[in-house]
């Protein structure tokens, strides 16, 4: 302004007016009255916005005095302006957890309290520090610059107390067990029985391991499987005997059935699989000594040559009759050759229904009985020709009725050689005009013929006529004059015996029991 005025004041006097001096005064005067103005206008302003900083300032401390400042971010999360419950919250350390699970292999939750093994974790301690260490007078310089903070969030347990925890807790009492190949219960099929996982603990110290471990890595849900070592697991599982179960039915639908004209025996199932070796590809080979086993058990069953019978004598009632070595009729099964016959069936892989067992034959003496007259209990029947050797009495008995009732003479006592042993005998040839020679044991020789030749033994004992006795039979000739261990008969019941009674009948012999 001082200036304007000595510019103004330097212009030359005579372009001055008349009364000019007296204008330029004025002027002068309302000049220095805006410059007045502006000065205040001014201060005014500088005075405002000191305030306004000033307080803007004071008003951000108080904001921020409770709260990160903005920019700030703690392990790459952004805490700006978050008061400290805020950040615990967003960084996940607010609250202690209080539960540790552990889930068994059966999913079963097995829980324990974190109080109990002083459980503690460091991150809300941490964050704590960071909030602190803040200078919030320069809380405006978060505007300008980031602030970057990170932690490790430690974790602090007694060991000792979690482990003495874990070794009381309930695991569980269940035992693992492998996968089972049986049978069902009506012993029908080959079933798969599944394998079991026991959730009971067979490894204490790798299971204190595992839970140890996990708590310390920060994880309080822990879930135990097979890999955590502390289960036995099944070794055996359903899968790996599927084929095996399907090969075993296969061949567990086979059967051979034997038949002994009252009953049968079929061979299946759980027992034929004892004779059975699979093989991976699916068949099969038959062992034969578990083959023979079976054979075995069938001939001692159903056996009934060489054996004492229970009889029904018609003077004696109810007795029992001996074996000997002479008497061939009855049941004989030839084992060897059944046994190859049956492990030839099982090899074909076909099922047989009613197949006879091979019995015991010389070619033309077959070791077998009459099949109408087997029964559990007998294999005589109710036709047969029974013989006292006592009373010298025999009797023909055809379906139970008798037919034929006469006398004869038997061996002779005396001479062992000559004496007819008891048994069971078998008629099984037949011919006429026989001529009947031969030398016994004693040296004795005979020959001489009959008419009707009735064969009942492989040793030359036979029913036959003896014409040569005239009508003399019975009583007690046979001790004294008895035969060479035939049977003598008159002609005519020799006859009636040849053409009357079956190829096969029995012919029961005897003695009274306290005779020979």
């Amino acid at each position: 302004m001082t200036e304007n005025s000595t510019k103004i004041t330097k212009k030359p006097a005579t372009s001055v007016k008349k009364n000019s001096s007296v204008k330029g005064s004025s002027k002068n005067k309302k000049r220095k009255k805006k410059r007045n103005n502006i000065g205040i206008i001014c201060g005014t302003a500088a005075a405002a916005i000191v305030i306004v900083v000033g307080g803007g300032y004071f008003i951000g401390r108080a904001y921020y005095s409770n709260r990160f400042l903005s920019g700030t971010t703690v392990n790459g999360i952004d805490v700006g302006g978050k008061t400290f419950e805020q950040a615990c919250d967003l960084l996940g350390v607010n609250d202690m957890p209080y539960e540790l699970t552990v889930k068994t292999i059966d999913g079963t939750p097995v829980v324990f309290k974190t109080a109990d093994f002083d459980y503690r974790l460091s991150g809300k301690d941490e964050l704590q520090k960071i909030y602190d260490s803040v200078n919030r007078k320069t809380w405006f310089s978060g505007f300008i610059q980031n602030s970057t903070y990170s932690f490790n969030e430690d974790i602090t347990f007694d060991v000792e107390k979690l482990q003495k925890l874990v070794e009381k807790a309930n695991w569980g009492d269940v035992e693992t067990a492998d996968a089972k190949l049986g049978l069902n219960e009506d012993k029908t099929a080959y079933v798969i029985t599944p394998e079991v996982q026991g959730n009971k603990i067979t490894d204490m110290k790798k299971l204190e391991a595992c839970v140890t471990q996990s708590v310390a890595a920060g994880e309080l849900s822990v879930e135990l499987d097979k890999d955590t070592g502390c289960y036995s697991l099944p070794e055996v599982k359903s899968a790996d005997l599927e084929d095996d179960c399907k090969k075993r039915n296969d061949v567990f639908q086979l059967s051979v059935t034997y038949d002994f004209d009252y009953t049968t025996e079929t061979l299946t199932g759980e027992e034929l699989m004892k004779m059975i070796k699979l093989k991976d590809d699916g068949s099969y080979t038959v062992d034969r000594k578990k083959a023979m086993e079976y054979v075995e058990k069938l001939a001692k069953k159903y056996d009934t040559y060489n054996t004492k019978r229970k009889f029904h004598a018609t003077l004696q009632g109810d007795i029992i009759v001996p074996t000997s070595s002479d008497a061939k009729y009855g049941w004989w099964i030839d084992q060897e050759k059944t046994c190859d016959d049956l492990v030839d069936m099982l090899e074909k892989g076909e099922s047989v229904d009613k197949v006879d067992p091979i019995y015991y034959s010389t070619g033309y003496f077959d070791f077998t009985g009459v099949e109408s007259a087997r029964s559990k209990d007998d294999d005589i029947g109710d036709t047969y020709i029974e013989i006292d050797l006592t009373d010298q009495h025999l009797w023909y008995y055809e379906k139970g009725k008798k037919k034929l009732d006469t006398y004869i003479v038997s061996g002779q006592t005396t001479s062992e050689a000559r004496t007819t042993l008891p048994g069971v005998y078998k008629l099984w040839s037949k011919e006429t005009n026989k001529r009947m020679k031969d030398t016994n044991a004693d040296g004795d020789e005979w020959d001489t013929k009959c008419n009707f030749w009735n064969n009942v033994s492989l040793c030359g004992i036979g029913l036959h006529d003896s014409t040569w006795r005239g009508g003399y039979f019975g009583g007690e000739i046979y001790k004294y004059n008895g035969s060479h261990g035939c049977i003598n008969m008159s002609y005519d019941d020799a006859k009636y015996v040849y053409d009357n009674v079956p190829y096969g009948t029995p012919v029961v012999m005897y003695y009274k029991s306290a005779d020979k």
